[in-house]
């Protein structure tokens, strides 16, 4: 084995090592495949030759599905069955010339893995499927190693043989996976599931700006592969933050009121306020909201696809046009995600007993999210700091380059929001009706609850299902499979399964075959083989 350490590796490390320290405070500090997992991930990005790295990374892959097994079954054969696949990609490809045919296994092998579209269909089912902690490192952390071996290769191992139609295919597999993760991630109703989802978009938002990157350089435009290399890397360092955070706080949910599904929850920032905030400083970042870890690269990452539309023809012109209005609705479709995540599982009266009657969290959990949000501050407030500090990255995937400095003043726009907060309080205290009387809330025509509801009827406020009905009607019918199936679902792990099914029963006829019939399958077989070989001879 060779390990190596250059500014790719200190980055991705830089990345996974908080997510390791905060799920081992939160919950899974004496466990053994947790640490495997963990170890396996740090040599992955250690490596110094290709088999360390598929040492590192199928290790990575055996330990994560022993956990997602221990959790449940039934997602974990579709894990182990995706884990395949990308080691059949990624093994011959490590070992292959620079060449399109090495950049697509590649491609194939750590997309699959990173759960980018469309080979994104079994994260939001393996992901929620292990403890919180582990969940938070699977969706944090390793994802995050699977695209450092997609960066690794395609800007440096094959960066002399790249073309620009490599980086077109990652822009398009990352687009399908923006708009489809965060249309889920609106319409999901269990938490760990959206959180999953919500995920995919962000895979997507990263592959949008190394594909960028990627055709950019090949272009020989190194200014704009440095701006998007700096909205995908800034943005893997943000989602590397927020979303374990979430994951653990999900977890938390989960113990205090046995259940994470939304239409059961409801009312939790009266009996969880700790966990409460911390989880509004992770939808922050979920969001992109100003102020918080997601918005400066999500700035950046728009910002480089209105300058790459200028960068090509016509069709380059539209596609881009096109791009900029799907991450445009995506955004939107975050927004709304985290709106509901908040406004129904935290706010409102509580739907369940169980609900009702929640404690805050442990404080390890507590400790674990607090750490993450701590690391978030320099994200949100002092990106350009961050940006800064990873510039030898930079350098080192699009060498020459001279990246724009980003000018963001985050005092300036919290002064803008306190003021404009300030204006609307005062304006209402101004001018409202200062005549104020306590009624009984309208309960939509609604009797009395009963005795034992003393929270309310939960029918009586917005679930989470209808919340995101009238998003199902308008958007999710267009993009969906009918039954609002996921399309890799409907489309390619469905076929796949029967085609699957069918190799099943031919392999049950063989083995019930006879003596007679086995021999003939061996004498045909070896027919056929000699008749191709002196094929090839001859010719």
């Amino acid at each position: 084995m060779h390990l190596r350490l250059d500014a790719l590796s200190v980055l991705f490390l830089c990345i996974l090592v908080p997510q390791i320290v905060a799920s081992a405070l939160a919950e899974r500090r004496g466990s053994i495949a947790f640490w495997v997992f963990a170890g396996a991930m740090v040599l992955t990005l250690l490596a110094g030759d290709a088999f360390t790295l598929i040492f590192g990374f199928e290790l990575m892959s055996a330990a994560s599905w022993l956990l997602v097994l221990r959790g449940d079954a039934r997602p974990a054969t579709l894990y182990a069955g995706m884990a395949m696949f990308s080691a059949a990609c990624l093994i011959p490809a490590v070992f292959l010339p620079a060449s399109s045919l090495a950049f697509m296994l590649v491609l194939l092998g750590a997309g699959a893995k990173a759960g980018l579209a469309p080979l994104h269909f079994w994260l939001p089912r393996a992901h929620p499927a292990p403890p919180a902690g582990v969940s938070a490192l699977m969706s944090g952390g390793m994802v995050k190693v699977s695209l450092y071996i997609l960066i690794r290769y395609g800007f440096i191992e094959f960066g002399a043989a790249a073309q620009p139609w490599w980086g077109s295919v990652l822009i398009v597999a990352g687009a399908a996976s923006v708009l489809i993760g965060a249309l889920r991630a609106m319409l999901e109703v269990e938490l760990k599931t959206m959180l999953a989802c919500s995920t995919v978009e962000h895979v997507g938002l990263i592959a949008v700006g190394l594909g960028i990157a990627l055709r950019a350089k090949a272009m020989g435009n190194l200014d704009l592969a440095s701006l998007a290399l700096q909205g995908a890397l800034l943005c893997a360092v943000a989602h590397g933050l927020f979303k374990p955070m979430l994951f653990l706080g999900a977890g938390a949910v989960k113990k205090a009121t046995g259940t994470t599904s939304l239409d059961w929850l409801g009312g939790l920032m009266r009996g969880m306020p700790r966990l409460g905030l911390l989880m509004l400083a992770g939808a922050a970042g979920m969001a992109a909201l100003p102020l918080g870890p997601g918005f400066a690269p999500e700035f950046l990452l728009l910002h480089a696809v209105i300058k790459a539309a200028a960068t090509g023809g016509i069709l380059a012109r539209i596609g881009f046009t096109a791009l900029l209005a799907g991450l445009g609705l995506s955004a939107a479709l975050a927004l709304g995600a985290v709106v509901r995540l908040i406004g129904i599982g935290f706010l409102g009266r509580p739907r369940s007993l169980h609900a009702a009657a929640a404690g805050d969290a442990n404080r390890a959990t507590l400790a674990g999210m607090g750490f993450l949000a701590a690391l978030c501050v320099p994200v949100a407030l002092l990106p350009g700091v961050v940006l800064g500090m990873m510039e030898p990255v930079i350098q080192l995937l699009a060498p020459n380059s001279a990246p724009a400095p980003l000018s963001y003043a985050p005092l300036s726009l919290f002064l803008l929001l306190a003021a404009a907060a300030a204006a609307a309080f005062f304006g209402l205290r101004r001018f409202a009706v200062r005549g104020t009387r306590e009624v009984p809330a309208w309960t939509c025509g609604f009797g009395s609850p009963p005795a034992w509801l003393p929270f309310g009827d939960p029918l009586t406020q917005p679930s989470a299902t209808g919340f995101a009905e009238p998003v199902r009607r308008a958007i999710a019918r267009g993009v969906l499979a009918p039954q609002g199936v996921d399309p890799a679902e409907a489309y390619l792990l469905f076929p796949l399964s029967q085609v699957s099914l069918r190799l099943t029963r031919v392999a049950e006829h063989i083995r019930r075959s006879t003596i007679r019939q086995r021999l003939a399958f061996v004498f045909v077989a070896l027919v056929m083989f000699l008749l191709a070989l002196g094929l090839s001879e001859g010719g």
